[in-house]
Order: C-alpha cells, then sequence, then structure tokens
C-alpha cells in the first residue's frame, strides 16, 4: 500500500504546529516522518498488517473509535423540547464541552489540558455560528443548560452528531436520550435517512445509548500517532 503524508491544515494552523495525516507506507514518504511535530493515522480495526507497520516506524496506538449508523427510515419525530443554540448561550456552552472530553485522543502527552479545552470550545462555537456544523442544540430546565448536541447535513442525505454533551449534574438523568431525539429529530427534517454516530471505544456510556436507540455499527478504527 502507498503512503502519503497530508498536512492536517486546520488543525496545525488552530495548534500552532505541524501535525500530519498518514495514509499508507512507501519508502519514499518515510523521509519526512521527521518533517512535523506530530503524525496521525486512522486504520481500520481490521488492517492489521497497516497497524503493524506503523508501530515498527514508533507510531502508539492512541485511541479507538465506534462509528454507529441509525437508520431513519421508520423514525417519526418526537418533538423534543431541545432549542437551537445563540450567541447568547456560548458562555455556557463553552464551559460544558471545553471540559467534556479529557479523555479523548487530543489528550496528554500529545495535547496539553489547554489546548484540548480550547479546540472543544471552538467547535463548539463554530457549530453555534453554522460553521463546520451546521448548527447545536441545546436543553435547558428552570434556565439551567443541561447539555447539547452539535449536528450537520453530509453529503447523500446523511446528518452526523459532532459534539453531545451532558452537564454533570444532569447525567443518567435522561437528558442524553433527549438530545439524540432531538438530534434525529433535526435529521429528520433535513429528510436524511441515516444518522451517523462516532464516539470512543472508551465511552461505553455513549455506546449504550446509541444502541438503546437502534443504532447499529458500522465501522471501527484506530487512532495512532508518532
Amino acid at each position: 500500500m502507498g503512503m502519503r503524508i497530508e498536512l492536517n491544515v486546520w488543525e496545525s494552523d488552530f495548534f500552532g504546529w505541524m501535525i500530519g495525516t498518514v495514509h499508507g507506507i512507501t519508502p519514499e514518504a518515510l523521509l519526512s516522518l521527521d518533517d512535523y511535530r506530530l503524525l496521525q493515522a486512522r486504520v481500520s480495526a481490521q488492517d492489521i498488517s497497516l497497524q503493524q507497520n506503523l508501530q515498527q516506524l514508533g507510531f502508539r496506538l492512541v485511541e479507538g473509535e465506534i462509528t454507529f449508523l441509525l437508520d431513519l427510515a421508520k423514525k417519526t419525530p418526537y418533538q423534543t423540547a431541545c432549542q437551537p443554540a445563540t450567541t447568547q448561550d456560548l458562555s455556557e456552552l463553552k464551559a460544558l464541552f471545553g471540559s467534556a472530553f479529557p479523555q479523548s485522543r487530543f489528550r496528554a502527552p500529545w495535547f496539553s489540558a489547554e489546548e484540548n479545552q480550547r479546540f472543544y470550545q471552538t467547535w463548539i462555537e463554530n457549530a453555534v455560528k453554522g460553521s463546520f456544523d451546521d448548527l447545536c442544540l441545546i436543553k435547558r430546565q428552570n434556565h439551567q443548560l443541561q447539555g447539547g448536541v452539535s449536528l450537520r447535513l453530509l453529503a447523500e442525505n446523511v446528518a452526523q452528531i459532532g459534539l453531545l454533551a451532558v452537564a454533570p449534574e444532569f447525567r443518567r438523568t435522561g437528558v442524553g436520550q433527549q438530545l439524540l431525539k432531538a438530534a434525529v429529530d433535526w435529521a429528520l427534517s433535513q429528510q436524511a435517512g441515516h444518522l451517523k454516530i462516532v464516539t470512543q471505544l472508551h465511552n461505553l456510556a455513549a455506546i449504550q445509548l446509541y444502541q438503546q436507540a437502534g443504532a447499529k455499527v458500522h465501522a471501527i478504527h484506530y487512532w495512532f500517532y508518532r
């Protein structure tokens, strides 16, 4: 398999150092391995050969991720109380999402806690403003933010959840289910046939939530860093 190393422009600009994405392996590309402060490779769980080759080059397994697809063909709207977030919600949303994913692949020793926080704060701010993700839906109770979910419409009538987070004091109270139902409502309003959801393999609570809703495993990948 041939290897290409592509500069991840967005992440490099955001973090302020060179981040490359690896696709396969060739001798020519090996010459540029040391040009990047961080190299990352997303590899199918079934591609054992590539995983072994990457490890021989000094790559380390960082995180596993699982992709679910939820078939919307037989879904009807739930009509939840969730509403689109506005810029007035940003301070609360940035506080929530900035602390929601400390164990994601954007963690130490590859990224600092401050970089992790800033990454997800920027992501959710862009979602509220309709950049990258299309919108963020939020749930409140007595004016208190309980959680939020960002969404975007992909090609071929597939909607995707970007980020989903529940405030710590409202976890295990059904808020996650309400946010997922709101995501389904929005996807149906966009005439999407499927809802795509990606989460980390260690996030058992999220995996349980999506499977209870009827989502099926579509793919499993591993992230390797060097």
